[in-house]
Formats: structure tokens, sequence, C-alpha cells
């Protein structure tokens, strides 16, 4: 059929593929957290719709152990994120391959 790839390609194949253009949620926080200079966690979750509040979570707080990222509390459920002391690792890099050498 017109338009149809002479070879079938698996669901899960589509899904692979296209999970390797998706950018490391760690990368893309810290560059969306640079570019801000500093931005609240909800901020920062409506600018990443791309991603869930789990990911964000669990990527903040692992930046922020590592010092990559700065928590500081604004009221009682409140953060503000800014970067943190210790520059990026090689781990915020793009994953999608893009730029890589």
């Amino acid at each position: 059929m017109a338009g149809e790839s002479p070879v079938p390609i698996a669901p899960k194949e589509m899904n692979a593929m296209a999970l390797a253009c998706i950018p490391n949620v760690d990368s893309v926080i810290y560059h969306e957290v640079t570019s801000l200079v500093s931005c609240t966690f909800d901020d920062l979750l409506q600018r990443l719709p791309a991603y869930s509040w789990a990911q964000v979570f669990a990527a903040v707080d692992r930046l922020s152990r590592k010092g990559t990222l700065m928590l500081s509390r604004t009221s009682r459920f409140g953060y503000v994120l800014s970067v943190g002391s210790d520059p990026p690792v090689s781990s915020l890099r793009n994953t999608s391959g893009a730029g890589v050498v």
C-alpha cells in the first residue's frame, strides 16, 4: 500500500524509537531552572507537561541530593528551586544522542 513502510515496525520498536528522542528528565529540569534562575516546584511542573509529577519529583530529589539544584522552603508546602553549587555531571547530557561525540 502507498505510504506504508516496506518493513513492518512492531509497536515495541516504535516505543523504543520514540523514547530515544526524549531528553533525560534531569537534563530538562536543570536547563529549565538555569534559564529561569529560580522557580517554584509548581511552576516547574507546569513547564514540563510531558513528565509526570512523580518523574519531576524524583529528578528534583536526585539533583538536589547531588548539589546540582538547591531547594529552599518558602512556606509550609512551597519550595523554590535554584541552581546549586555543584556543576552538572555528564548524566545531564541529552540522552537522545544529538550532539554527543
